[in-house]
C-alpha cells in the first residue's frame, strides 16, 4: 500500500523543477507521500523508545519493549529468509521453511500482544504505528534558528526539502540511486587512507613548497552539495542548526564534508588549501534524524527525562588488547556464539582511549564519574553496570561490523576478553545484546570503528545495528563515526565537545561538536589534521539540541 501510495504521486514529482520550488499544495502531498517510503527500522528504534520512556515504567512500558523486540526479531529473520533467494539445495529448502515458520509464529505473537495492549494500555496502542508528519507540524517542532532537511532518494531523481519555522521549499536533480551511490563512492575514495595517516605525504616539488596530504576530491565534494543544497541554501542561510534526514546513498558520508563554495584556492593536497575552504559544517551545526517523525519524538523524549541521575559520566575502555592486526583464525566466533579470546586480544590496542575517557571524566566531574579500563572493561562490566544511572555513556574501543570476525553475523562491540569465555560474557557485545540494555542516556558516544553505516558501503542502511540498537536501548542521542577514526582525532573530537557543553550548558550537542570539528581543522601544529578524513568522521544522531 505505501509503494503504491508513492508511486502515485511519481508523475506529480517529475514535474518539480529543478530549482527551489514553493508550490504549497505539490510540495506537501509530495512530502508527506516519500515519508510513506522512507520510515526506516531506526526511525522505529527511536519512535519507540520514546514512547517507552513517556509510558513510564508500568505495564505499557514493558508490553512495548516487548512488541518492539518482536518487531526487530521479525525483521531480522525476513531479512535472513530474503537473503537465501532461491535455496536449491536440501539444507538450503529445509532452512526457508524454517525461517517461513518462525516469521508465521512472530506474526501471531505480535497479533496477541496488539490485543493485550489494547486491553491494558489503549492509548499506547496508536503508538506503535509511525506517524507521517505535515510541513506545518514540522515547522511546530522547530526553533527560530533551526531547520530541517529531508533527502528522498529514487531511481532516477533526488528530492530535497528544506522547512523552516516560517518557509519551505524543495528542489529535484536528476541524480538518482545509482548516480548518487557513484558520487558518494568517489568522495569516500578521497578518505581512503581512513583517517589513520600520521605524517604528512613528503612532496618534492619546488613550486608547490610544504607539507603535502593525500588529495581530498574538493571539486567533487562542492558539485554534490549545489546539487542537492545549493539552490535551497536562501532559506537556511540564518538558520544555525540543521537537522538532516539522510536517505539511500547519502548515509555514505557526513554531509559535514560537502563545500559551499565553487572558489578553491591552492591544491587538494595542500593543508593550508583544506584549511582556507568553506566546508558545510562551518555553516550550520548538523544533526542526523533517522525519520521526520523522530524529530518530535526525540523533543519529547527530551522533555521526558530524568533530571536525578546519579552518574555524570559512564565509561568504557582501552581494553586488554596486545596485537597489532585483524586476526585471521577461523574459530574466531565458535558456533556455540561464543569467541576466541585469543582472536579478540590480536586486535590493536587503543592507548588513547584511556586518555580520551579519563579527559572526558575530569570535564563533567571526577567525584560523578565511574571508568572501567584496561582488563576491567568487559562484557560482563558492562552488563551489571548502572547504565540507567548515567546521563552521557561512552564505549571507547573496537566496533566490529558483520564478517570482521569469522563467523560474526552482527555488529559488536569489542572489550577485554575473559579467561574462559560463555555465552553473554565472551568480549563481544553484540548488536541484539545491545538492545536488552535499559538505558535513560542523554547521549551515547560509539567512539569506534564503522558505527554510523552498516558497512561502509554509501548504499548501506543509515545506522547500523550498533546505533539502532542504542536507540531501542533508551539513548537519546548517539555519536557514531562514518570511518576508522584515529586515535588522537577521536580522543580530541570527544573531549573537546564535551568541554564546549560543560563551557556553555546552553550550547546545542551539535555546535558542540561543530566546534570540536573547527578546532581540529584549524591546528596547524600537525597538517594532517586538516584532512576530513581526520576531523570530519563523527555524526550526531538523534537530539541535537
Amino acid at each position: 500500500m505505501k509503494q503504491f501510495v508513492f508511486w502515485l504521486f511519481l508523475s506529480v514529482l517529475a514535474s518539480v523543477p529543478g530549482r527551489a520550488d514553493t508550490n504549497a499544495e505539490l510540495m506537501e502531498e509530495a512530502f508527506q507521500a516519500a515519508q510513506l517510503v522512507f520510515l526506516s527500522s531506526a526511525g522505529s528504534a527511536i519512535r519507540q523508545t520514546a514512547h517507552r520512556q513517556a509510558s513510564g515504567d508500568g505495564p505499557a512500558a514493558d508490553l512495548l519493549r516487548q512488541r518492539q523486540t518482536l518487531e526487530n526479531r521479525l525483521a531480522s529473520v525476513e531479512a535472513e529468509l530474503a537473503s537465501l533467494g532461491r535455496p536449491e539445495e536440501e539444507d538450503g529448502r529445509a532452512r526457508a521453511t524454517r525461517l517461513g515458520g518462525e516469521i508465521s509464529s512472530l506474526r501471531v505473537e505480535i497479533e496477541t500482544l496488539d490485543a493485550k495492549i489494547d486491553e491494558t494500555a489503549p492509548e499506547a496502542r496508536r503508538l506503535t504505528s509511525p506517524a507521517i508528519f505535515t510541513i506545518g507540524q514540522v515547522q511546530a517542532k522547530l526553533a527560530a534558528d533551526e531547520a530541517l532537511i529531508f533527502f528522498f532518494v529514487g531511481e532516477s531523481d533526488t528530492y530535497t526539502w528544506a522547512i523552516t519555522p516560517t518557509d519551505a521549499a524543495w528542489t529535484r536533480v536528476g541524480l538518482g540511486r545509482a548516480a548518487l551511490a557513484n558520487e558518494i563512492t568517489e568522495i569516500r575514495k578521497s578518505l581512503g587512507f581512513n583517517g589513520t595517516l600520521r605524517a604528512a605525504v613528503p612532496l618534492d616539488d619546488v613550486d608547490n613548497p610544504g607539507p603535502r596530504v593525500p588529495a581530498f576530491d574538493r571539486t567533487r565534494a562542492f558539485l554534490l552539495y549545489w546539487e542537492l543544497l545549493g539552490q535551497l541554501e536562501p532559506f537556511l542561510a540564518d538558520k544555525r542548526h540543521l537537522f538532516v534526514v539522510p536517505d539511500g546513498p547519502l548515509t555514505g558520508i557526513p554531509l559535514s564534508l560537502l563545500i559551499t563554495d565553487a572558489q578553491l584556492s591552492g591544491e587538494d593536497t595542500d593543508p593550508e588549501a583544506l584549511r582556507n575552504t568553506s566546508w558545510f559544517f562551518q555553516r550550520h551545526a548538523l544533526t542526523t534524524l533517522p525519520s521526520v517523525e523522530s524529530l518530535s519524538i526525540i523533543r519529547s523524549a527530551s522533555a521526558n527525562r530524568s533530571q536525578d541521575q546519579s552518574i555524570a559520566f559512564l565509561g568504557f575502555g582501552d581494553p586488554a588488547f596486545s596485537g597489532s592486526a585483524r586476526p585471521t583464525s577461523t574459530s574466531a566466533v565458535t558456533r556455540a556464539g561464543t569467541s576466541d579470546p585469543d582472536s579478540i586480544r590480536a586486535l590493536a590496542p587503543l592507548p588513547g582511549t584511556r586518555r580520551e575517557l579519563t579527559r572526558i571524566a575530569e570535564t563533567l566531574g571526577p567525584a560523578r564519574s565511574e571508568l572501567f579500563l584496561g582488563s576491567d572493561a568487559s562484557e560482563r562490566a558492562v552488563k551489571t553496570a548502572a547504565l540507567s544511572d548515567a546521563r552521557i555513556i561512552a564505549f571507547a574501543t573496537h566496533g566490529l561490523l558483520s564478517g570482521d570476525l569469522p563467523g560474526l553475523t552482527e555488529p559488536a562491540l569489542v572489550f577485554s576478553p575473559p579467561g574462559t569465555p560463555e555465552p553473554g560474557n565472551d568480549g563481544l557485545l553484540t548488536a541484539s545484546e545491545i538492545a536488552e540494555l535499559s538505558l535513560d542516556a542523554d547521549w551515547v558516544l560509539l567512539s569506534a570503528c564503522n558505527t554510523a553505516g552498516g558497512d561502509g558501503r554509501p548504499d548501506a542502511e543509515g545506522l547500523s545495528g550498533l546505533a539502532r540498537a542504542f536507540l531501542f536501548a533508551g539513548a537519546r542521542s548517539i555519536l557514531v563515526s562514518h570511518w576508522p577514526v584515529r586515535d588522537d582525532a577521536a580522543t580530541r573530537l570527544t573531549t573537546d565537545s564535551f568541554k564546549a557543553l560543560a563551557e556553555d550548558p546552553e550550547r546545542r550537542k551539535a555546535e558542540a561538536l561543530q566546534q570540536a570539528m573547527q578546532a581540529l581543522l584549524s591546528d596547524p601544529s600537525d597538517p594532517t589534521l586538516a584532512h576530513p578524513a581526520a576531523w570530519a568522521p563523527f555524526v550526531l544522531v538523534g537530539e541535537g539540541g
